[in-house]
């Protein structure tokens, strides 16, 4: 809500501090502190950097990035009477990037992820108000790369030389 529009050109990586657990279950101001550590240009180069492993020193993760939304693949749902002819125009449209794809939105995404698993929250550009959150089923690229960076982040070791 902090942030306005569906155009952030950099994702970004917060840390989030539980001060008083008591007043974010009543939604109350102050009850957590959100500190700002990175952002960069590509949300899995922010993600995979070694230095987005200072996550881990807060209670919970935040990344949050804007960008293109298109339909997901729905192949294995029923086919209306008009793909009866075996034509693969909709297989080749689930092929492209949501970038390009003719159904695609633009999306602000905010991800979260802590001890007990990963949420996100997103809202589409063409219904601002609209609310979309997901406790903890995403599936895809994106909630792999913040499972990891919470649960299995790499140790990057740096030796000396003397």
């Amino acid at each position: 809500m902090s942030l306005d529009g569906f155009d952030l050109k950099r994702a970004r990586l917060y840390g989030i501090s539980v001060v008083d657990a008591g007043g974010v279950d009543r939604l109350e101001d102050g009850a957590l502190r959100i500190t700002f550590l990175a952002e960069h240009g590509d949300v899995y180069e922010l993600i995979d950097a070694p230095t987005s492993a200072i996550v881990r020193m807060f209670d919970a993760a935040v990344v949050l990035t804007c960008g293109w939304a298109a339909p997901i693949d729905r192949s294995d749902q029923c086919h209306d009477d008009d793909d009866a002819d075996g034509d693969d125009d909709d297989d080749a449209s689930e092929k492209v990037p949501p970038s390009q794809h003719p159904q695609r939105r633009r999306v602000r995404l905010v991800v979260v992820v802590g001890d007990q698993g990963v949420g996100s929250v997103l809202r589409f550009a063409d219904t601002p108000k609209e609310i979309v959150t997901d406790a903890g089923s995403a599936r895809g690229s994106l909630a792999d790369a913040v499972n990891t960076l919470w649960f299995d982040s790499p140790v990057h070791v740096v030796r000396s030389s003397s």
